[in-house]
């Protein structure tokens, strides 16, 4: 992007996990999955199955799921509620102004993407808000299902292209252990708990969100399911998520998060070779991968988080982008170009293409 031209750069990124770890030995404890997992149908698939005759129920279920999914464990939350959405919205954002160097007073906007909010009113950005100091700042939150980053993301950086805003927080957020469906193992194996969070602000030299972010959508129920609400009262149904899945479905999420960050690239004049880092939403491993294979990408350049982590619907993208950004996926250069793409439940997708300098 030329000199002069104002965009959004990111001046600080943030991270929460949870510290219980549910490893899937853990997860095959539970009441649930036991009575609807079919062992003897899972041992039959597992790759290089010779010898598997001789695993225990909860060794074939760990196989499994890390062939199907490559997840090991993922964060949770702990029942009593203490830590909720907002709460770990709240430090994934204070992480993001400490590296920022920022005041919470000094924020113009915060965007919150979740599916899990503790309450309808206030909004989880004006609860979080409030949470980090900043109670007079407005905000609100959307949901494009596990693109929910990229879509907030969009509008920040429109917000600060337009001039409404000048600095503003970006937040997803999810505790989807409170509405996953444990009754199948499928979906119970997938969806961990967490948080991610950017703060941008306006520059006009030349660093920052490079073309125009590239959002999308295309009508589908089968991908996944979410009706009712969590926070359950006698009157009320729990809700029950459901994640579809299969060959189509991997392949997908595979053709849509490689076309629209191709998409998003295209507007900013550069090519593959000129970017960095990609992080995707992070569903399944076999996804991430498929998607390093399909751009051709030498490894280190797609990031995986999903064995430790899980699926936690659109901060997958934050979290993975923040761990980059403090090196923890190895040396960053300075600038890095990255390209965040996700797909959600819906479908919804999108795409953004970044530079960042850690100067």
């Amino acid at each position: 992007m030329a000199t002069g031209e104002l965009t959004a750069r990111i001046v600080g990124s943030g991270s929460f996990l949870p510290p219980n770890r549910l490893d899937n030995f853990e997860l095959y404890e539970r009441e649930s999955i036991q009575r609807n997992f079919d062992v003897e149908k899972a041992r039959g698939s597992l790759r290089n199955g010779s010898g598997s005759d001789d695993l225990s129920a909860a060794e074939v279920f760990d196989l499994w799921s890390r062939q199907v999914t490559g997840i090991r464990e993922r964060r949770i939350v702990d029942e009593d509620g203490e830590v909720t959405t907002e709460s770990m919205c709240a430090e994934a954002a204070r992480r993001a102004l400490e590296m920022a160097g920022m005041d919470s007073r000094d924020l113009d906007l915060i965007v919150v993407a979740s599916l899990t909010a503790s309450e309808e009113v206030p909004n989880v950005a004006c609860t979080v808000g409030s949470l980090i100091g900043a109670p007079a700042v407005g905000g609100y939150v959307l949901n494009a299902a596990c693109a929910g980053f990229i879509y907030a993301m969009a509008t920040g950086f429109s917000f600060i292209k337009s001039g409404l805003g000048r600095r503003i927080l970006v937040v997803s957020g999810d505790a989807l252990s409170h509405i996953v469906d444990y009754s199948d193992p499928k979906t119970a194996v997938l969806f961990g708990d967490g948080a991610g969070a950017v703060v941008l602000q306006a520059t006009e030299d030349g660093e920052g969100v490079l073309g125009r972010p590239y959002l999308t959508a295309d009508y589908s129920h089968e991908h996944m399911n979410l009706t009712g609400q969590w926070w359950i009262t006698e009157e009320s149904e729990a809700t029950h998520l459901r994640m579809g899945g299969g060959a189509h479905v991997l392949r997908q999420a595979v053709n849509t998060m490689t076309g629209v960050a191709s998409r998003a690239l295209e507007t900013t004049g550069l090519t593959w070779d000129d970017i960095d880092f990609v992080i995707p939403h992070q569903a399944n491993l076999r996804i991430t991968q498929g998607i390093e294979k399909a751009l051709r990408l030498s490894k280190g350049r797609v990031i995986h988080t999903i064995e430790e982590y899980g699926n936690m619907s659109a901060s997958t993208v934050p979290i993975a982008l923040d761990e980059v950004m403090r090196g923890r996926h190895g040396p960053v250069s300075d600038p890095a170009r990255f390209v965040l793409t996700a797909v959600g439940g819906g479908y919804t997708s999108g795409a953004i293409v970044f530079e960042w300098s850690g100067a």
